[in-house]
């Protein structure tokens, strides 16, 4: 088998000899700087291990000995997956990892602009040590809405309990057994937007979830609130956010996840002071980036062995 690591992944030398003995390896630790780079490095690949590029239609067509992709990460929207099924390629990806890194990450975001701890971290380096240009609120009390309750909106809402925080959720299929357990309350989304000091995202990008976020439901957010990206870009209409922002409609924002990434240096986000921002790290810790990597590699062996797992487009199984 020829495998290869097509851009940069976290691989310690111990996941690099553990695929070098399933097939022949060869492996890029940058991201390739254009489509045709890209397609260089996979064009004779029978398993390709790809991380934030992504795999469009034109790198399945000039792949033609293609088998499978081994996506390090959870998300998969950009993989073609309909390009992959015309290919026949197996997609396998890391369904279960990172939960308490991007939960605490939220947290991470919320407690600073509530307590404008970046700010302050930046005026003291100018000099400005005045006490009232830092007033704040505590999280104590707070009411925070969690859109999607899988394992890290779970996750996220095993920490606001520890804030003593209300907790307010939407769901296609409210369940009175999972709100006594989760210890929350189900409720309509207009109903969560306008009664959350925090609303925080944690839905996969789908036709139905892309700006979900936009115009009219930043309008029904509180003018004190705040809102939390960590789950994908285009879940929040970018534009209708920078316009919320400036005008003061909502508190401030915590991004992580843009609609264009790398975020373009010229962007409007660059320049305003009620948002935080940080280069999609959500998931990134020590911990979470050891489990990623295991789970991919994995995912591979067990392809390699006639086992696959985490199959992204099960359908493909069917045909083979």
């Amino acid at each position: 088998m020829k495998i290869v690591v097509a851009d940069s992944i976290y691989l310690p030398e111990e996941y690099r000899k553990k695929l070098e003995s399933l097939g022949e390896l060869n492996v890029f630790d940058t991201m390739p700087d254009s489509m045709d780079k890209f397609i260089e490095r996979i064009r004779d690949a029978e398993i390709v291990i790809v991380g934030r590029f992504g795999f469009p239609k034109e790198a399945f067509q000039a792949a033609s000995n293609l088998k499978m992709i081994s996506v390090w990460q959870t998300g998969y929207d950009h993989i073609d997956i309909e390009a992959a099924n015309e290919a026949g390629v197996i997609v396998s990806n890391v369904p279960g990892y990172a939960f308490d890194a991007v939960a605490e990450l939220v947290f991470a975001f919320v407690l600073s602009l509530l307590r404008k701890v970046h700010v302050a971290d930046r005026k003291i380096r100018e000099g400005k040590f005045d006490w009232k240009d830092y007033v704040g609120n505590e999280l104590m009390g707070k009411t925070i809405g969690v859109l999607g309750t899988g394992n890290i909106g779970i996750r996220v809402i095993q920490i606001a309990h520890g804030f003593n925080m209300n907790i307010l959720s939407v769901t296609r299929h409210p369940n009175s057994s999972k709100e006594t357990r989760l210890g929350i309350k189900f409720v309509d989304m207009d109903t969560l937007l306008k009664e959350s000091d925090i609303v925080t995202l944690h839905v996969p990008l789908t036709p139905e979830t892309e700006k979900m976020i936009g115009e009219a439901e930043l309008e029904k957010m509180k003018s004190s609130a705040i809102l939390i990206n960590t789950a994908r870009g285009k879940v929040v209409d970018e534009d209708a956010l920078i316009e919320a922002l400036r005008e003061r409609k909502i508190r401030g924002a915590g991004l992580d996840v843009f609609e264009k990434e790398p975020l373009p240096m010229d962007s409007p986000l660059m320049e305003l002071e009620n948002v935080m921002l940080t280069p999609h790290i959500a998931f990134l810790s020590e911990e979470s980036l050891e489990e990623c990597t295991y789970i991919c590699v994995e995912n591979v062996k067990m392809f390699v062995k006639g086992k696959v797992q985490n199959v992204v487009n099960p359908g493909i199984l069917q045909s083979k």
